[in-house]
């Protein structure tokens, strides 16, 4: 009987762990996956198809094949085994991390330079990961020094067609949909399909953070300035209110004092001449009658003094008025012309930026059209050396007729080197070609049941191409 474990019915206690706390012996890294448009395997990506594909990234495998031979990482990893049950492919990379199940996914521009030496502007698909660099030694190098990188999509839900480039008439597969079922290390001499995909430390993704505080104190000061001008502008609504309503006030208040001033002169008047008045009646009545006609003369003459200075006070704060408003006047008619000047120059500037900027983009367009024509011949010229190459390993299969080669000549444009070699390889087991050439009389041997294996990815130094090398050795060996 096995052993058995039944939860109970209590509650749980869950443990509160925060968002960073994770295992010690794991490295974060940072991986572009792949760019957008055409790419050197023959296939096209658009962005739409790229962020439909980035929802499976999530979770994903980070694999490699480390060759402790070369103390570095290889390429894909997959070999060919043939044996009595016929073709079959062995992975051989093993999982060094994964991309975690919340992982930022993102895209970024980046200038790449081309094997022409050009540099292009590339959009990549970009995304967060983590790697076991305590369990694995050799992963380290990923994070001290990077690696190139290479994805694998699932075969079985791949989608996409064939179609033909009007512009350079090459064939490129269209994806339309497709799963990543691995993001795979690659070794330094290795060139990704992706020139500029690769697995670093975090690089782009580590100032995320420190944008979204500056967005956030940029947005805090935006409103800060945005109140402050609100508030400002309805203050000064409400202070040229208050002027225009208290100047009238003003005015009257200072028309109030002059009329005081001038009863308060009146009234002193006429106590002194009720002083002088008493005085005479005392004196002889004579005199009495030349001091009253003085008197009347003097009160006449402080009459006419007072009315005098007033007026000339009214008339000197009305020509101060009229001063004040011709300077004003003069001040804003001075700025408006400074307004218009400014204007006119604006404008000059802004019509000698525009014939600068279409001077520019002519020359551009003319630049670019003459790379365009350069980098045409040199595809063309790639062609060819590729065709030369492909159907000299097509003719170094001698021992099979044209018919066996048929498929692989109609698709020469479409097989990598690789590919062809592969699949005349397969071919040549199953029919059991003979590949000795001087001694055609004797009849072939039959081969046990025994397993050979081949490695796609290594390259004899000999001439004798390497699938025909492991072939006849196998075929010696047996005899």
């Amino acid at each position: 009987m096995m052993h058995q474990s039944i939860a109970t019915i209590d509650s749980p206690e869950f443990i509160n762990l925060q968002p960073l706390e994770i295992n010690p012996l794991m490295s974060s890294c940072e991986i572009k996956v792949l760019y957008l448009g055409q790419n050197r395997n023959h296939s096209y990506i658009t962005k739409d198809v790229a962020t439909e594909m980035a929802k499976t990234l999530r979770g994903a495998p980070i694999v490699g094949y480390y060759k402790e031979e070369k103390e570095d990482f290889a390429d894909h990893g997959e070999k060919i085994i043939f044996d009595d049950e016929g073709v079959k492919f062995e992975c051989m990379t093993k999982p060094y991390g994964f991309v975690a199940p919340d992982a930022k996914v993102w895209f970024q521009k980046f200038e790449d330079t081309d094997e022409f030496g050009n540099i292009v502007t590339r959009e990549y698909l970009m995304t967060t990961g983590y790697l076991w660099t305590g369990q694995f030694e050799e992963v380290k190098s990923v994070i001290d020094k990077g690696k190139p990188q290479s994805m694998e999509l699932d075969e079985e839900t791949l989608d996409g067609h064939w179609s033909t480039d009007s512009k350079s008439g090459m064939d490129f597969f269209i994806i339309n949909d497709a799963i990543f079922s691995k993001l795979c290390i690659l070794g330094d001499d290795v060139e990704p399909c992706f020139e500029g995909s690769s697995i670093t430390a975090p690089e782009v993704s580590t100032s995320f953070t420190k944008i979204d505080d500056n967005f956030k104190k940029t947005l805090y000061t935006m409103m800060q300035d945005l109140k402050f001008a609100l508030e400002g502008g309805q203050k000064m609504i409400i202070d040229e209110a208050e002027t225009k309503v208290t100047e009238p006030e003003v005015v009257e208040t200072e028309a109030e004092a002059t009329a005081e001033e001038t009863s308060t002169e009146t009234e002193i008047a006429e106590e002194t001449e009720v002083a002088t008045e008493e005085e005479s009646t005392v004196e002889t009545e004579e005199s009495s009658e030349d001091k009253d006609t003085e008197d009347q003369s003097v009160l006449a003459e402080n009459d006419n003094s007072i009315e005098d200075q007033s007026s000339q006070e009214n008339f000197t704060k009305a020509d101060d008025k009229d001063e004040d408003e011709e300077e004003e006047s003069k001040d804003a008619d001075a700025e408006n012309e400074d307004s218009e000047s400014e204007d006119d120059e604006d404008e000059k500037d802004k019509k000698k930026s525009y014939a600068l900027l279409e001077s520019e983009l002519a020359e551009t367009k003319a630049a670019y059209t003459d790379l365009e024509q350069k980098y045409q011949v040199l595809v063309e010229f790639k062609k060819q050396i590729d065709d030369e190459k492909k159907d000299a390993l097509i003719n170094s299969f001698y021992m099979l007729s044209d018919e066996d080669k048929a498929d692989v000549i109609e698709n020469k444009s479409n097989y990598s080197l690789d590919e062809i070699e592969s699949k005349l390889s397969v071919i040549c087991v199953r029919k059991k070609v003979n590949f000795d050439l001087e001694d055609t009389s004797k009849e072939e041997e039959e081969v046990d049941k025994d397993v050979m294996t081949y490695t796609v990815n290594d390259n004899e130094g000999s001439s004798t191409p390497a699938w025909i090398a492991a072939l006849k050795n196998t075929r010696d060996s047996r005899k």
